[in-house]
């Protein structure tokens, strides 16, 4: 029986031009679909905290800060009385949040073929996420990602988060690259602006959760389908 050729794929010029020497990616919204999983575990926590319960159908505008910046906009969207230390409310949600092991969580479409193509064609690769590095960790594992990256940093790993361009720096830094040599690809305004001043050119994920502000930010290139990064 003959052996059956691997299919080759190209990647899409964006991403074989000379000056790019490395990719970073940000993960919710981005590569992973997430959502029901954040939701329901702001949902649990709150629901215990006593602030109140949400809405059945209930789906926030800002899913692309750090867990303390959602659970904030979260009550003030509800018109409940914000706490005046997040911290005890945080660290609950961190953990009802690692409770439901990612169970509603997975890979947009594509994702795992076109980061099998960078990595066939020798480019390095990172996460910049506003996750805490544990579930960063915890969330890849599940969804198939796991060893994937050269370097996963969460929103606890440096001093600042997104869209602070700290952490999109000190990222790119631990890959041995320059900023003008990288991509980073989001799907928030958070992700826009980080990249912005940080110097990086911003890849778009339309398909992610996107944001009123996102519209007055500019990219480098945009694409709804993953296998749009593919020839």
């Amino acid at each position: 029986m003959p052996d059956v050729m691997k299919q080759v794929l190209a990647l899409h010029p964006l991403l074989t031009e000379n000056d790019v020497k490395g990719l970073v990616f940000d993960l919710d919204g981005t590569l992973i679909d997430s959502a029901a999983d954040i939701i329901h575990g702001m949902r649990l926590t709150l629901e215990q905290s006593g602030l109140g319960r949400l809405p059945d159908d209930y789906v926030p505008d800002n899913l692309h800060g750090t867990s303390a910046g959602i659970l904030r906009h979260v009550m003030l969207d509800m018109g409940w009385t914000i706490p005046d230390d997040l911290a005890p409310l945080q660290a609950a949600y961190i953990e009802n949040y690692t409770s439901l092991r990612h169970q509603n969580t997975h890979l947009y479409p594509d994702v795992l073929t076109v980061l099998d193509a960078c990595r066939e064609a020798g480019i390095p690769m990172a996460i910049c996420t506003n996750k805490v590095h544990a579930s960063a960790l915890t969330a890849l594992q599940k969804v198939g990602l796991e060893g994937v990256f050269d370097f996963v940093t969460g929103c606890d790993t440096w001093a600042q988060a997104k869209p602070s361009p700290v952490p999109l720096l000190e990222t790119i830094h631990m890959l041995g690259l320059e900023p003008q040599q990288c991509l980073y690809f989001g799907d928030t305004s958070v992700d826009a602006i980080c990249a912005r001043d940080a110097g990086v050119r911003f890849i778009l994920h339309q398909s992610g959760y996107g944001d009123t502000a996102l519209k007055t930010q500019r990219q480098h290139f945009s694409f709804k389908l993953w296998d749009e990064l593919l020839t």
